[in-house]
């Protein structure tokens, strides 16, 4: 699967969003050239911007200081530095299989020229093959790489540059802020690639470059920055031991083996679609189940998080291996019945509303609840209920759910 589509001259005004899809969890690029212009071609006090979103990233500058900037930074265009001139941004990110968003953001105005959406077959090595000259300018920024949660080990770019009359070209590589100092020139110590004026006779010199970081797992910006004319052939990034590692979501919510790796909306609604899967269950009984869940998590006496809560051994039901209920719990739409689908994105939004307390607990702070399918549990003869759900069973009887405060 690639998405690639040539947008060359569409200017754009205002937020265009993109939506595509993806057929399989992995890691992906994409890539975007765009041009901006300055405020001094537009005789205005300030210059054409463009900025990005994918989904719910919205990048900033690394490391974090406590006033973000989403403009002045390296995944984005600045207008006044590019002077109207192409600069390409490639994020490396990974996706989960399913529906996601790209937001093109600009300020005064922008022009797209092309985007492409493309897996990477060959994690953790990555190379793309640019072979892309730059467009002639005095030093700006030409291409740059966002790695969005990901380690980087080492990064290797072969560059051709030239000597052309009076000056030269030159390549400058900035590592999340940091220049790669050129230590074996005392005139061009900033940048990592530079023609020599005895190139008029001696023509073109291509050289390759490996530069070792060992960044951590993070969000890290890698720049390119250009003066004239030199080609970009190569970037080939190593990203050392990674491997993508998929995080359930409610469009493809199988387990990865484990619920560790569910985010709290995830696994509570596992638990609510496990738990009250009843036939004509009300929301009411899910909303209060999900309080006693939260309840639980917001008390001493238990984990404070809701993965450590639910699968907490032998305390509800559906997460117990010979429950019947468990392979519901482990992929939800493992059936793939359109009438699961439907309830487990209702679960989802449930789940959703409950830990952002947007629905009100119902059950007066209970911790503990019981189905009367089941004969009364010891802690609960004596206790009164703080609240009763009635429904008809799978049976068509009538049955109820009663809640406790212990």
């Amino acid at each position: 699967m690639c998405y690639d589509l040539n947008m060359t001259g569409k200017k754009i005004t205002q937020l265009d969003t993109i939506n595509f899809a993806v057929d399989t969890f992995g890691l992906y690029a994409i890539l975007i050239k765009a041009r901006c212009r300055s405020g001094k071609l537009l005789g205005l006090w300030g210059g054409e911007n463009l900025r990005v979103e994918i989904d719910n990233i919205k990048p900033r500058e690394t490391p974090s200081v406590d006033k973000p900037q989403y403009v002045d930074i390296p995944p984005a265009w600045n207008g006044t530095a590019l002077k109207g001139l192409a600069k390409t941004v490639i994020f490396l990110l990974p996706l989960n299989k399913g529906s996601h968003t790209l937001k093109l953001i600009p300020t005064r105005g922008a022009i797209i020229e092309t985007y492409s959406i493309t897996p990477i077959q060959n994690p953790p090595e990555i190379s793309f093959s640019l072979d892309d000259q730059a467009e002639d300018g005095d030093r700006r920024p030409w291409y740059a790489f966002a790695l969005i949660d990901l380690p980087l080990e080492s990064l290797t770019a072969d560059v051709t540059v030239d000597w052309h009359l009076f000056d030269g070209d030159d390549v400058k590589l900035i590592v999340d802020g940091h220049i790669e100092q050129n230590r074996k020139s005392i005139f061009w110590g900033n940048w990592a690639w530079h023609a020599k004026p005895e190139q008029i006779f001696s023509g073109v010199r291509r050289e390759e470059k490996t530069f070792v970081r060992q960044l951590t797992k993070d969000v890290h910006y890698i720049e390119f920055w250009v003066d004239k004319t030199p080609t970009l052939h190569t970037v080939t990034l190593d990203l050392g031991d990674y491997t993508p590692k998929r995080i359930p979501t409610v469009e493809d919510p199988e387990w990865t083996g484990g619920f560790a790796d569910d985010p709290d909306q995830i696994i509570l609604a596992r638990a609510l679609f496990g738990e009250a899967r009843k036939t004509l269950v009300p929301d009411k009984a899910r909303v209060a189940i999900g309080w006693v869940i939260k309840n639980r998590v917001k008390s001493n006496r238990w984990p404070n998080t809701y993965w450590g809560v639910i699968t907490e051994p032998e305390q509800f039901s559906s997460f117990n291996k010979d429950d019947p209920n468990r392979e519901y719990v482990e992929d939800p739409l493992y059936k793939g019945l359109e009438i699961d689908k439907t309830a487990w994105e209702h679960s989802y939004k449930i789940a959703g509303k409950i830990i952002n307390s947007e629905v009100s607990d119902l059950t007066k702070r209970a911790n503990h609840y019981y189905d009367d399918s089941i004969n009364t549990p010891g802690w609960a003869e004596k206790q009164k209920p703080t609240l009763t759900i009635s429904y008809v069973n799978e049976y068509e009887e009538r049955a109820n759910i009663f809640f406790f405060k212990l």
